[in-house]
């Protein structure tokens, strides 16, 4: 079973973590940190309150959210799927060509790899892949989900 990488997975993220008041760590690309409860969530910011203050965060300053239980309740993948004669194709690729992202963070799920994420503030994170979709990673770190913002991440290693 595929992830349906149509559906996004920050606006649930964002939304569950609002709902049940959790608080996250927040992460910037310049490497500092906020810890906070959501208050707001809009298309391109996001409003924490942080020590009694409001502060608005833009998403594209974001490289990850961290929560210290999971938010998100990913479904386990099946066993390993069959062997395919053809690589999967995005509908968006020129014909015959494979969607080499989508077929590694497959793999990663279906068989529970760590993967190494490089970010491009030089951060290094180890962690399984939980789900993914066109914009973000969703990951788990011991009891902790995190969810990264592909914009954030330089590379993926095995």
């Amino acid at each position: 079973m595929k992830p349906d990488t149509s559906q996004p997975i920050e606006p649930s993220f964002l939304s569950n973590a609002k709902e049940n008041r959790v608080k996250l760590i927040i992460g910037q690309m310049n490497r500092s940190e906020h810890e906070g409860f959501i208050q707001d969530i809009g298309r391109y910011e996001i409003n924490i309150e942080e020590n009694g203050k409001t502060i608005t965060l833009l998403k594209q300053e974001i490289s990850y959210l961290a929560a210290p239980q999971p938010i998100l309740a990913v479904p386990p993948p099946l066993a390993a799927e069959p062997a395919q004669d053809q690589p999967s194709i995005a509908a968006d690729s020129p014909p015959g060509r494979p969607n080499i992202q989508q077929e590694f963070l497959d793999k990663a799920i279906r068989e529970s790899q760590f993967l190494t994420l490089f970010l491009i503030n030089g951060q290094r994170i180890k962690a399984a892949v939980e789900a993914y979709d066109n914009f973000t990673i969703l990951l788990r770190e011991g009891g902790r989900q995190l969810l990264y913002y592909k914009h954030a991440v330089t590379t993926i290693n095995r």
